[in-house]
């Protein structure tokens, strides 16, 4: 048995790989699980690890005068490696301190200094380009990344296109090579992943500055959305109530196309970061939806313009629609509508006018009529409700409905389910809000076509569009 495949095979030993079903951060099933943060339990794995990926830099004569690794699995490999080979490091913070020097980047370097960067996966080499990013912005120059493990999901071209050369100690077609070879794994195991990776190839967002095009500067938010709605015949909110954005904006990747507008909550995030919403930002203008941010607003005036446009999440900046209460009265649309203008984007509003959730407040008659009323006065920022039911015949308001799912069943903490069909016919809906449907899918991506293809067809006979 040669190094690579002993050491491949300890690996599978200390379960750092693992088949089955696993459920990725991008919310699909894989039959791979790779877990090298293991490897930090068992000191002699780790430093063959450190051992082959400097080899291979020898090998390639890469040119460097510190080395980075990337948080948080890479960095002890990077630390071995420049401490055996005597070789500088540098250190890149998730996020900068808000206090001392502040710094992104610790370590010792100079401008144009040469660094290397060290992971210890790669499938989009997402990770890898924010790296370079960061190291770039201080002055270094970044050419090279050595990866030990390469999952062939097309790291390498989107690294190559930030200019960016790619190294491995090895790939997945090589362990699984192994794994067969020394009887850990099946060949019928190896054909499954083979499969997988074939066909879930990744693409990097781009990180170009954003462009937005014209016509949407010039267009309303609603003129927008009714353009959405016709050019991609999809009338599907997603409502991703998920904790982590690395897994939203994975998501939002994969369902893009299905959709008009995707929801999210922003402070239910436990990776929140501006980096990372502007990336979705980005996405939503790849795929063309709307961003969503469910806030419900529900405060004074002077109170809410703050929490729209200050703070950690910057609301305005990125979120195309809010969701509001009018519990403190009409003032708390003209405090956003009038913030909302210091933003050189369309920007609007949902009221929330009625909630699917069994025994609601907001099922008092005289809200609702509050909530209508309110809509007319602030029609420019207000562009319809989330509601149950058709509440007013000006057609310029749009009803989006939660509470989406074809088996209109409900859970144990009384939400209320109604089909795509009840909702728009029965309840004159034309937005339809999913989430649980499609979150708790096996194939996520099927399931929003479903709901987009059912939902629309049902909008396009009962609305005639």
């Amino acid at each position: 048995m040669d190094d690579l495949g002993s050491l491949v095979v300890k690996l599978f030993d200390i379960e750092a790989f693992k088949f089955g079903s696993f459920k990725l951060k991008s919310g699909i099933q894989s039959p791979i699980y790779i877990d090298l943060r293991v490897i930090i339990s068992y000191p002699d794995i780790l430093r063959s690890i450190a051992v082959h990926m400097n080899d291979i830099i020898q090998r390639a004569n890469v040119a460097c005068d510190s080395i980075c690794g990337v948080p948080y699995t890479a960095l002890p490999i990077a630390s071995i490696i420049c401490a055996d080979y005597k070789r500088p490091m540098l250190i890149r913070r998730k996020e900068k301190k808000d206090y001392g020097t502040k710094k992104l980047i610790e370590g010792k370097f100079q401008p144009n200094d040469r660094c290397l960067i060290i992971e210890d996966i790669v499938t989009s080499g997402s990770s890898v380009a924010e790296t370079a990013e960061s190291l770039r912005a201080e002055g270094l120059q970044v050419t090279d990344a050595i990866v030990f493990f390469d999952r062939e999901q097309n790291g390498e071209n989107n690294l190559k296109e930030k200019n960016i050369r790619l190294l491995r100690v090895l790939t997945i077609t090589e362990v699984l090579r192994y794994l067969v070879k020394y009887s850990r794994i099946t060949e019928e195991i190896s054909k499954t992943v083979q499969m997988f990776i074939r066909e879930n190839q990744t693409q990097l967002p781009s990180s170009k500055p954003e462009i937005v095009e014209t016509k949407h500067l010039s267009m309303s938010i609603r003129e927008r959305f009714q353009m959405i709605l016709k050019e991609k015949k999809t009338n599907l909110c997603l409502s991703a109530d998920l904790p982590s954005l690395d897994e939203i904006i994975e998501l939002s990747k994969q369902i893009g196309p299905n959709i008009c507008m995707l929801k999210i909550h922003c402070d239910i995030l436990n990776d929140f970061s501006m980096e990372k919403i502007l990336q979705l930002k980005e996405i939503s203008r790849k795929f063309n939806f709307l961003l969503l941010e469910d806030r419900k607003f529900a405060d004074i005036g002077n109170t809410v313009k703050s929490q729209y446009t200050k703070g950690l999440f910057q609301i305005s900046q990125w979120a195309d629609l809010v969701t509001v209460h009018i519990l403190p009265g009409e003032g708390i649309v003209e405090a956003l509508e009038q913030a909302a203008q210091s933003i050189n984007e369309p920007r609007g509003c949902l009221l929330i006018a009625q909630m699917s959730s069994k025994g609601a407040l907001t099922d008092n008659e005289d809200y609702v009529k509050g909530a209508v009323q309110c809509a007319k006065k602030y029609s420019n920022f207000v562009i319809g409700f989330i509601s149950q039911s058709r509440l007013t015949t000006d057609n310029q308001f749009l009803h989006c409905t939660p509470g989406i799912h074809l088996n209109n069943t409900g859970d144990q903490l009384g939400q209320q389910y109604v089909t795509p069909r009840q909702a728009i016919d029965g309840r004159g809906a034309d937005i339809l809000i999913v989430g649980r449907a499609i979150l708790d899918s096996i194939n996520r991506v099927k399931t929003a076509e479903e709901y987009q293809e059912e939902g629309y067809r049902v909008y396009e006979q009962l609305r005639h569009v």
